[in-house]
């Protein structure tokens, strides 16, 4: 029996995508994998360090591990990295209820307003946040470029299946809508306005008012979706106002600078540089852009 579940996988000293092309082979592996074990995928966010979806499946484990493993895969072979990314056990939790779900889907749906990459959930572009009511928010929808299966096989792992209506935008990226199921998620949301609602709200004490109505448990709250502690959950929050958002580089931003300032040309990866040669590039990051340490670190993967 299908139900509906949260899975999040989390990486917090390395990066999970390192370039755009990173997040389209994502998405790619998520439209394969959704197939392969017969899933629904509902909502997605990829953000640097984690990635969220809320999924319909009766084998929840089957899709996320295959997904882990092939992204691991296209991973370790673009970047000359070895082992399996991100945690070591991939987050998974059944949520029940009509408003469990809607609080599920509003807090992946806002994840880049609440890393501060975004000043609104519509402002990040790894997120499926827009693909819902594009119609009548007037978001545009660009036209598939490649669809014969010819052509998409050259995006996809070797052997992948994947039906007939896949259809790939201009950057070799599956088209969400092709293999989401977004009108089921629209169905919770059921006007525009109320979805324009949701996404703006600020999180507080009605969003578990709300979803004891359920009586199917205790609340979601926003600490049991992102798991972190009483800190952050205050910066996810401060984030939420939308006014944190366009302060620096984000990781996407400094791992292209990173590949093209002080990587280009070489070869060669950050997972195949010396240790030495990191310290370099980690001093010139701090000093002549001003970058966090701490973003410093997970960019470079310069572990303690």
């Amino acid at each position: 029996m299908k139900e509906v579940y949260h899975i999040c996988l989390s990486s917090h000293d390395e990066v999970l995508f390192r370039s755009p092309e990173d997040h389209y082979a994502f998405i790619n592996l998520s439209g394969i994998e959704v197939y392969r074990a017969e899933a629904e995928l509902l909502v997605s966010a990829e953000m640097s360090t984690h990635w969220h979806q809320g999924i319909f499946s009766a084998q929840p484990i089957k899709y996320a591990a295959g997904l882990r493993m092939s992204y691991t895969h296209y991973f370790n072979r673009k970047y000359s990295r070895k082992g399996k990314i991100g945690e070591n056990k991939i987050f998974l939790s059944k949520v029940s209820g009509f408003f469990h779900h809607l609080v599920l889907f509003n807090y992946i749906l806002r994840n880049g307003l609440h890393h501060g990459v975004a000043t609104t959930p519509f402002g990040y572009e790894y997120c499926s946040s827009r693909e819902l009511f594009k119609k009548e928010l007037g978001y545009y929808s660009p036209p598939p470029v490649y669809t014969s299966r010819k052509e998409m096989a050259q995006f996809f792992p070797r052997h992948a299946e994947f039906p007939d209506h896949y259809a790939l935008d201009r950057n070799g990226m599956l088209i969400r809508e092709r293999f989401m199921e977004l009108r089921r998620v629209e169905q919770y949301y059921q006007t525009p306005r109320n979805y324009l609602f949701q996404m703006n709200r600020l999180t507080d004490e009605s969003w578990s008012v709300e979803q004891k109505r359920d009586r199917t448990g205790d609340p979601l709250t926003l600490a049991d979706v992102e798991r972190v502690d009483e800190n952050g959950i205050v910066s996810l929050l401060k984030n939420e106002k939308g006014k944190t958002a366009g302060r620096g580089l984000d990781d996407l931003d400094v791992c292209q600078l990173i590949e093209r300032d002080f990587l280009s040309g070489s070869g060669g990866s950050v997972y195949q540089i010396s240790r030495g040669r990191k310290k370099q590039i980690a001093k010139s990051l701090f000093y002549d852009y001003h970058i966090p340490e701490r973003q410093i670190r997970r960019c470079l993967v310069l572990r303690d």
